[in-house]
């Protein structure tokens, strides 16, 4: 009698599919996964490599796509920046589209992401990009927007603001509109004293247990200082151009209005401003808020160093 063949016994073995190629980047404690077809498609590029960090749990997975051509996006829009990109929702999701005239009207990537900003694809558009180029997935402003919504949803804020760690570790926190003096801050305190700048205009905070937390970003401003350092926040010091240092405490409900003004929410949907706002609050009520009016030399560091309120 014949043995009863086995199924599958000189079957060839299936195919091993290798995994998608992976890396990771962290900025204010937010860290990104990004997965994509080839090792290029997943490349940090220059300005999020210092931001790099070894494989850990993700708070935001990121998806790389490429696709033969996109078209402008026909879902509802919610916001046009008046530069680089709109947002759309689309099913429920965001959507933001990127364009630029100096390519037409499609959008050269296009970012989707879910409600909560946890998982997201960055679709790229093949007339635009060479297969070597998947490094562009993630350059700003794509990179800032993802995770300025992520953490709008009462996970922190991203503020207008030079951050300074001082010999010792005391740290130093300006906030400010453009033209307030955040660069010539940096200058000034990196001439004057050994201080490590964690940026010259971008600043996230968040919250650590019974904390709060100040990190660099790689958004930084003209004077390109960009680090991935933190320190906790002791002061925050909101910055005027004056004709004197003059520093005095702004009331909690003022600061409130004070930091919201200069910080990066999405304002288009109250679902990320009112989680900014309550955030807000619980920062000024465990932090102290001053307006520093100040003239641009060394007066103004030796002012901040000898203050005590």
């Amino acid at each position: 009698m014949s043995a009863i063949p086995i199924a599958g016994r000189h079957d060839p073995p299936d195919p091993i599919v290798p995994p998608f190629p992976r890396n990771y980047f962290s900025i204010g404690d937010v860290t990104v996964e990004l997965s994509g077809e080839t090792a290029h498609d997943v490349e940090l590029g220059s300005q999020l490599s210092p931001f790099g960090c070894e494989p850990r749990a993700t708070d935001i997975e990121v998806r790389i796509e490429w696709h033969p051509h996109l078209e402008a996006s026909r879902a509802k829009e919610l916001f046009h920046s008046g530069s680089l990109w709109t947002a759309h929702e689309r099913k429920g999701r965001f959507l933001f589209d990127f364009t630029t005239e100096r390519l037409g009207t499609k959008p050269y990537k296009r970012l989707l992401a879910d409600d909560c900003f946890r998982k997201a694809e960055v679709w790229l558009n093949r007339e635009f990009f060479s297969p070597e180029e998947g490094a562009f997935a993630l350059e700003y402003p794509l990179d800032e927007l993802l995770i300025t919504h992520y953490l709008s949803l009462g996970r922190g804020v991203e503020l207008h603001a030079c951050g300074l760690i001082h010999a010792g570790g005391e740290s130093f926190l300006f906030v400010g509109h453009s033209g307030a003096g955040k660069s010539t801050t940096a200058r000034l305190w990196s001439r004057h004293l050994g201080v490590e700048v964690l940026s010259d205009d971008r600043i996230i905070i968040r919250k650590n247990t019974d904390r709060f937390l100040m990190y660099g970003t790689p958004w930084h401003g003209e004077a390109a200082f960009a680090s991935p350092q933190q320190t906790p926040v002791r002061q925050i010091f909101v910055l005027e151009h004056g004709s004197e240092n003059r520093v005095e405490r702004i009331p909690p409900a003022a600061a409130v209005g004070a930091l919201l003004a200069r910080s990066f929410v999405p304002f288009y949907q109250p679902r990320f401003v009112e989680p900014v706002l309550a955030w807000l609050e619980e920062l000024v009520a465990a932090v102290p808020c001053y307006r520093f009016q100040f003239v641009p030399d060394r007066t103004a560091v030796e002012r901040i160093l000898e203050f005590r309120d």
